[in-house]
């Protein structure tokens, strides 16, 4: 497995490592609660931070946030899964399979099927990003080289 998973301390009701529900397959978390770990896969730089929402990322379906600290790059990568990201703060650059890199300045939805072509991510300098990440299938890396870049 990629993910080396952590043990998360006690936190408080309504907090991802102690979510609230009202019913079958019901998951609520507050935001402001979340606990984070580190993010530890093989070949991702280290700084990364992970809060599983949902889910086992080693067994299939999940949901987490991701925060990257300013400058944090994603090296080019692809995943077997389906990825749904919906970026929630933080300026960021997305980086294309053919090295086009595009900048958004704040929110922004982004689906990949499974396999996908590569592509890589930067956080802004000014500030962290956030990022709600759902996979559809279990976690998996492939990485390839950079892309230069197009102009």
């Amino acid at each position: 497995m990629l993910i080396t998973p952590k043990l998360l301390p006690a936190a408080e009701l309504g907090s991802n490592s102690n979510p609230l529900s009202f019913g079958k397959d019901q998951t609520i978390v507050d935001v402001e609660k979340v606990v984070w770990s580190p993010l530890e896969v093989e070949g991702m730089p280290k700084g990364a931070e992970i809060a599983v929402l949902r889910g086992d990322l080693s067994k299939g379906e999940a949901e987490a946030l991701l925060r990257f600290a300013p400058g944090y790059k994603v090296p080019n990568h692809s995943h077997t899964s389906d990825e749904l990201y919906m970026w929630i703060s933080g300026a960021f650059t997305l980086i294309a399979h053919d090295g086009t890199r595009t900048q958004f300045n704040g929110p922004t939805y982004i689906s990949f099927p499974g396999n996908a072509p590569p592509h890589g991510l930067e956080c802004g300098p000014a500030a962290s990003c956030i990022l709600y990440l759902k996979l559809s299938r279990p976690f998996d890396i492939q990485y390839f080289p950079e892309p230069p870049p197009k102009r």
